[in-house]
C-alpha cells in the first residue's frame, strides 16, 4: 500500500513540475516575441528611397504677372498690383530644361511676367519659356545655371502598367512639395489634350493619357508621376471632377514618352511640327449597321481649304494608309500627327462600293 502511494504522490510531484516549467518557458518565448516585435530596427514599407531618387527633381514654378497698366515709372512697390499663380515642374535634363504644362504659363507671355523656379531646397531661379504645344498641354522651360541641377530618373523601357504603384509629386495650392500615392488604373485613355484649366478633353485625340487614383489637386499640374523606383512615369495634367456627381479618385498624366518626345521637337524647332490632313472621321464601329461589317475608317467631313479637297469625300471608307490596314481612328490620327508636312500618303478608300487609291500631299497643323 505504502509503494502505491508513494508512487502516486510522486507522479503528481513530477506532473506538477513539468506544467510549472512549461508555463515559464511559454512565458519566455512570447517575452522574446513582444521585445522582438518592439525592438525591431528594420524599418517599415515604404517609399523613401522613390521620393529621396525623384522629388529633388520636382520644382515650384511661379509666375509673375505686373498688372498691364503699369508703366514701369515708380520703384513703388506698393503701387504696383502682382499677381502670383503656382504650380510645379519636372527637371528632365542636366541642362536645365524643364517640362510643365501649357496651361501653367499660358498668361507668362504677358509683359512685365516672369516666371520663378524654385528647388525642393528653397533655391530659386527666373525661368524663361522655350516653347509650348498647346495641343497635348506641354510647356518646356529652362533656367541658366552653373549649378548643378537634379534630375529626374528616366527609364522608358520600363512601361507603365495597370495596377502599379504610383506617386504623385507636386505644390498643390502652393502649401509646398507633396507627395499623394495611388495605383495606375488605366493605360491607354485617349483625349484631344486640355481645353482650359484642369479641363480634359477626352474625345478621341492623338494623345494618350495615364489615369490614376492619386490625388492630384490645384497646383499639381505640371508635377510628376513616378513609379516605385522614383522613374518618371508621366506629367500630371488634370483632374476629372463634378460636384454633380461627386467625383473623386480620377486624374490623368501625360505619358513619360510623349513629353519627352514633344520637348525634343520643341527645343529643336520651336514648335512641334505635325502634318494635317483636314477631315474629320469616325470608327466603322459608331457608324451605321451597314458599315459595321467592314473594317476602316468613315470620313465624316472635308475641311475645303485643306490638302484633302477635292481627292478625298464624305462617306469615303479608309482602308489603308501606305499600306498599313486601318482599324480606328485613333491609328489614322497618329500616323498624319507623326508624318511631316509635305509628305505623300497614298489612302486605299472603298467609295460606292468601289476600292480606290489616292495620294495627298499633308500640310502643316496650325
Amino acid at each position: 500500500m505504502k509503494s502505491v502511494l508513494h508512487a502516486v504522490f510522486s507522479g503528481l510531484i513530477l506532473g506538477i513540475t513539468i506544467l510549472i516549467v512549461n508555463d515559464l518557458m511559454i512565458k519566455e518565448q512570447n517575452s522574446k516575441l513582444t521585445y522582438s516585435l518592439f525592438q525591431n530596427n528594420s524599418a517599415p514599407a515604404n517609399y523613401t528611397q522613390a521620393i529621396e531618387a525623384s522629388a529633388p527633381a520636382v520644382v515650384n514654378i511661379f509666375i509673375q504677372v505686373t498688372d498691364a497698366d503699369y508703366d514701369g515709372s515708380t520703384n513703388d512697390a506698393s503701387s504696383v498690383n502682382k499677381n502670383f499663380s503656382s504650380a510645379s515642374g519636372i527637371i528632365v535634363d542636366k541642362n536645365g530644361y524643364i517640362l510643365t504644362n501649357y496651361h501653367v504659363i499660358m498668361n507668362a507671355s504677358i509683359s512685365g511676367s516672369t516666371i520663378f523656379v524654385q528647388l525642393r531646397n528653397g533655391k530659386t531661379y527666373q525661368g524663361s519659356i522655350v516653347g509650348y504645344d498647346k495641343r497635348t498641354d506641354i510647356a518646356v522651360l529652362k533656367v541658366n545655371t552653373k549649378d548643378v541641377l537634379p534630375v529626374i530618373p528616366i527609364n522608358l523601357n520600363r512601361k507603365p502598367r495597370l495596377g502599379d504603384v504610383v506617386l504623385a509629386i507636386g505644390n498643390p495650392y502652393n502649401i509646398g512639395q507633396t507627395i499623394t500615392m495611388g495605383i495606375i488604373s488605366a493605360v491607354g485613355r485617349t483625349g484631344s489634350g486640355v481645353t482650359n484649366v484642369n479641363t480634359l478633353d477626352l474625345s478621341p485625340g492623338i494623345q494618350e493619357f495615364i489615369q490614376t487614383d492619386a490625388a492630384i489637386n490645384s497646383g499639381n499640374s505640371g508635377g510628376a508621376l513616378v513609379n516605385s523606383f522614383g522613374e518618371f512615369v508621366g506629367m500630371n495634367t488634370a483632374t476629372l471632377s463634378s460636384v454633380e456627381n461627386q467625383t473623386n479618385g480620377i486624374s490623368f498624366a501625360i505619358p513619360a514618352e510623349l513629353s519627352l518626345n514633344i520637348m525634343g521637337d520643341i527645343i529643336k524647332h520651336g514648335r512641334v511640327i505635325r502634318g494635317y490632313l483636314g477631315i474629320t472621321a469616325k470608327d466603322i464601329a459608331s457608324g451605321s449597321d451597314s458599315l459595321r461589317r467592314k473594317s476602316g475608317v468613315v470620313i465624316t467631313s472635308i475641311d475645303p481649304s485643306g490638302p484633302a479637297h477635292n481627292l478625298l469625300y464624305a462617306g469615303d471608307i479608309i482602308i489603308r494608309v501606305n499600306g498599313k490596314k486601318i482599324t480606328d481612328l485613333k491609328q489614322v490620327m497618329n500616323i498624319i500627327a507623326s508624318s511631316q508636312p509635305n509628305t505623300s500618303l497614298a489612302f486605299e478608300i472603298m467609295r460606292g462600293g468601289e476600292l480606290l487609291t489616292t495620294s495627298v500631299l499633308l500640310a502643316e497643323q496650325r
